[in-house]
């Protein structure tokens, strides 16, 4: 049984398997066909499609190439144009910077003329200042408003230049200017400004008194009136417009220094209080310095000479005779040789000692005054010291309370300061130098005193006459 159901399954399998065969047989016959079929219409459209691209390449082909040309014009194009705009930008920017430059070149000259006005003004005389006023107003209203355009800028600073122009070729050839001045006794004065180079003379109208501007700083000057040469010549050159003026080459310097010169009681009032006690020891000083120097040189000094004959008179024991001698000799030189031969007969010793002594008491007489004058020399330079740390306190305080700006307010401590010390110097050193060569002529009288007391102790016996007074 099993074995005959086994062969019935087999046998249905491979029917089965038959059938499927026949099937898949008959199915891929079909797919086949149409698998052909597909291939013809295939090919048959590829055919036709390479035909259509055969037919469309050339048209495409001369767009392609059109376009690439156009393409090629496009950069071309576009090159020009970036070219042109580089180009523009580089003009642009070296035109800024060219803008400014002349900006800046603007700038400097307007710095300039600026600068230019400024010493105009400075430098201008009062006359001139009082001729071109109101320009010159106008210009710095001009320059001195913020929104001013600078058009008009320009040409202020332009009518700036013109009129320095003009001032230059009046000054070269010489110009009358109305206006006016303060004259030597401070009245306002209507006239004219007599201006030629760098020196200016006004001529009052009223009073035809001419005087010379020294100051132009200020806008009203004054006058400084010197003779009646300067007064007819302004007149003439006013009158005719040449003449003959006389001129101060040295454009108001000897002028001034000669209205700065003063007296020597002028100059020592300024040294303050501490210029009478210097004076007063420099009046001592002198009068004790003329008194030594007579005194002094009004010794007549013997000669050792004038010894001799006395020490002749001892050795003969003539002591009278020698005494008598001795007293004609001057000054204290006889008194001194006096003692001498009085004690000649005693021993050498005592003889120097008792001529020592004669010595010491002529040496005051010789010396005297002498210590006042050492004394000046010495107090003199110290009193002008003190002058001077007194002005300088003054000037200090002056400083605390005016400042510095003020220099009139200064000068009087400074004169004290300075004059003091130079008054101190100026008596110190003749002091010095007269007690200098007055105690050298004194010393001088002392050393010849020992040398003639050293030649008469030597001219003494040597051995001692007193035998006659022995016991």
């Amino acid at each position: 049984m099993k074995i005959g159901s086994r062969t019935i399954l087999s046998s249905f399998f491979l029917l089965l398997a038959a059938a499927t065969t026949g099937f898949a047989q008959a199915s891929l016959d079909s797919v086949n066909q149409q698998a052909q079929k597909d291939l013809r219409d295939a090919v048959k459209r590829l055919s036709d499609t390479r035909d259509s691209i055969r037919e469309e390449r050339i048209p495409l082909a001369r767009r392609i190439n059109q376009l690439k040309a156009e393409v090629r014009e496009k950069r071309r194009e576009l090159e020009r144009q970036q070219r042109a705009q580089d180009s523009r930008s580089i003009g642009l920017d070296a035109l800024e910077q060219r803008i400014k430059a002349i900006q800046d070149e603007n700038d400097y000259v307007s710095g300039m003329m600026n600068q230019f006005l400024q010493e105009l003004q400075t430098q201008m005389t009062s006359g001139e200042q009082q001729k071109f006023e109101s320009r010159l107003d106008a210009i710095r209203q001009v320059l001195d408003t913020p929104d001013t355009p600078r058009t008009e800028a320009y040409a202020a600073q332009i009518d700036s230049i013109n009129i320095g122009i003009e001032r230059l070729k009046n000054r070269i050839g010489g110009t009358i200017i109305p206006g006016q001045a303060i004259d030597s006794q401070g009245d306002l004065q209507e006239g004219h400004f007599i201006e030629f180079g760098p020196a200016s003379v006004f001529l009052s109208s009223a009073t035809k008194q001419a005087g010379i501007i020294e100051s132009h700083q200020v806008l009203t000057p004054n006058a400084t009136a010197l003779n009646a040469d300067l007064d007819s010549g302004a007149a003439t050159i006013v009158a005719n417009g040449k003449g003959d003026l006389p001129i101060d080459v040295t454009l108001g310097a000897a002028l001034a220094i000669e209205t700065s010169k003063e007296s020597i009681t002028e100059h020592i009032k300024k040294g303050g209080i501490w210029v009478y006690p210097i004076l007063f020891f420099a009046t001592l000083a002198a009068l004790l310095a003329a008194y030594k120097l007579f005194e002094i040189f009004s010794i007549k000094q013997p000669q050792a000479s004038q010894l001799t004959p006395i020490i002749h008179k001892i050795r003969q024991n003539d002591k009278e005779e020698a005494i008598s001698m001795a007293e004609q000799l001057p000054w204290e030189f006889g008194p001194m040789i006096k003692d001498g031969v009085n004690y000649s007969d005693q021993d050498k010793e005592l003889v120097e000692e008792v001529m020592y002594e004669k010595m010491l008491e002529a040496q005051p007489k010789v010396e005297r005054f002498l210590s006042v004058i050492a004394v000046t020399a010495a107090v003199a330079p110290l009193l002008g010291l003190l002058g001077t740390v007194t002005g300088m306190i003054n000037t200090f305080k002056m400083i605390t309370l005016f400042g510095t700006g003020d220099a009139s307010s200064l000068s009087g401590g400074i004169s004290e300061a300075l004059i003091t010390t130079e008054l101190g110097l100026v008596v110190a050193i003749p002091s010095l130098v007269a007690h200098a060569m007055l105690n050298r002529k004194a010393q001088s009288i002392m050393a010849h005193m020992e040398k003639l007391s050293v030649i008469f102790v030597n001219g003494l016996p040597s051995k001692a006459r007193n035998e006659q007074y022995a016991p």
